[in-house]
């Protein structure tokens, strides 16, 4: 039996939130060290992009994906990281906001993965 894609997606994202985590906490442990610059990953959402996952057709009848690029929402810039006196630009308060982000995507990805998971168990018990 072949992977299963949506455990795959969801496995990708733990890690990616894991690694957001680390980032995060690093900014929070270097908030008094002159000179720091707060750093960030890039969203998921980006990196699932850049896969560049194409759809297969088993059938010359199936709908055929276009070579047009979908259109993007613009995001909405963020304000800027402000430096301190110390050239320091963590901002505990938006770290934090930052982590209570990551924390409701890992609820949010479990509860999708159990979901999954307890679908697929009814569905196999018959």
């Amino acid at each position: 039996m072949s992977d299963l894609y949506l455990f795959n997606i969801a496995s990708q994202r733990s890690h990616w939130l894991s690694l957001r985590q680390e980032t995060i906490t690093s900014n929070i442990a270097h908030a008094n060290t002159p000179g720091y610059a707060a750093r960030d990953l890039q969203p998921f959402e980006s990196v699932l992009q850049s896969s560049h996952l194409a759809m297969q057709t088993s059938d010359p009848g199936h709908i055929v994906q276009s070579s047009g690029t979908l259109e993007t929402l613009a995001e909405a810039e963020q304000e800027g990281w402000h430096t301190y006196d110390s050239g320091n630009s963590v901002s505990i308060e938006k770290e934090l906001v930052k982590a209570g982000d990551v924390n409701s995507a890992f609820a949010l990805n479990n509860s999708v993965v159990k979901s999954f998971h307890r679908m697929l168990l009814t569905s196999a018990k018959g």
